[in-house]
């Protein structure tokens, strides 16, 4: 560290009192040094475990936040649906129920067509029959 000193300095105490002194000078400074490192690195890992703890406590913190918001946002995103799902229900049974009303009365309509044309069928069969025995006993007759 130290590499030169003073002509004055050198003067009082000599040459190899300089080189003792440089020699003291120097020892002392990378003690001194090596003290400073450490103390700093110290320092330095005490604060790096102070700001990881303090990170981690804001991230659960953040990640209980998180799963709050999300079952809270899970909740009514069900409530929503189990809503849209019975109005789906509702809708679909007031529609069936009316397809069905539809199709009675359509079906009733149909009946009511064929009992006519039953109906018709019987009497022109029932005439037929009557007319065709008059027709044969005047036949047989003859």
């Amino acid at each position: 560290m130290f590499h030169r000193m003073p002509r004055k300095f050198e003067e009082v105490i000599g040459s190899q009192g300089v080189d003792e002194f440089v020699g003291f000078m120097n020892t002392a400074f990378a003690a001194n040094k090596e003290n400073i490192v450490e103390i700093v690195s110290e320092r330095f890992e005490r604060r790096l475990s102070e700001e990881i703890h303090a990170f981690r406590s804001d991230i659960k913190t953040e990640i209980a936040d998180l799963r709050a918001e999300f079952k809270s946002d899970l909740s009514e995103l069900r409530s929503e649906f189990k809503s849209e799902i019975a109005e789906l229900r509702a809708d679909f049974k007031m529609e069936l129920k009316q397809e069905i009303s539809d199709l009675r009365s359509e079906m009733n309509e149909k009946f009511a067509e064929v009992y006519k044309l039953i109906s018709s069928q019987t009497k022109w069969v029932f005439g037929a029959v009557v007319a065709l025995t008059g027709i044969f006993s005047i036949i047989v007759k003859l």
